[in-house]
């Protein structure tokens, strides 16, 4: 099975071009927020690594791993053998963004520093409130957001 992944409103404008962006997350959780949108849209289906890794062009093994994580998290059940893949373990619209990324990266702990410092002095710093803004915004995005609506694009 060949997926077909157009328009990818994660990555991607609609011209083409790799958009980029503010809000920076590991290849790691993008690859699981693909994945378990993938399979929401695919709900009865169970879909295997290699199908997936060829329609993300990434590698199979690299994709694996971050599969193994979202079983562990109770995100994904896998299925051994000929006939097995991946598919999610619950209804994707109880499946939060949050849980996703936690999943890969650990507890959602955002930096406050823009220069990469270990501890901003946010009161004297001029991005440090909107930085704390941004990272609050993303927290609540990533917990209001279902996989559900993660597969369903135009509903976010």
């Amino acid at each position: 099975m060949v997926l077909q992944y157009d328009n990818c409103a994660l990555c991607t404008c609609k011209q083409g071009f790799v958009m980029y962006s503010f809000l920076r997350i590991s290849e790691a959780s993008a690859l699981a927020l693909h994945t378990v949108g993938v399979l929401a849209r695919q709900r009865e289906s169970q879909i295997t690594n290699q199908d997936i890794s060829a329609s993300l062009n990434v590698s199979e093994h690299h994709l694996a791993k971050v599969h193994r994580s979202l079983v562990r998290a109770g995100i994904l059940i896998a299925a051994r053998g000929p006939a097995g893949g991946f598919r999610l373990a619950r209804d994707p619209e109880y499946i939060r963004l949050i849980q996703i990324v936690e999943a890969i990266e650990g507890p959602f702990a955002p930096s406050q520093c823009l220069l990469g410092r270990p501890k901003c002095q946010s009161d004297c710093c001029v991005l440090g409130k909107m930085s704390s803004s941004i990272n609050e915004q993303v927290r609540t995005f990533l917990n209001d957001t279902t996989a559900d609506k993660l597969a369903n694009t135009a509903s976010i």
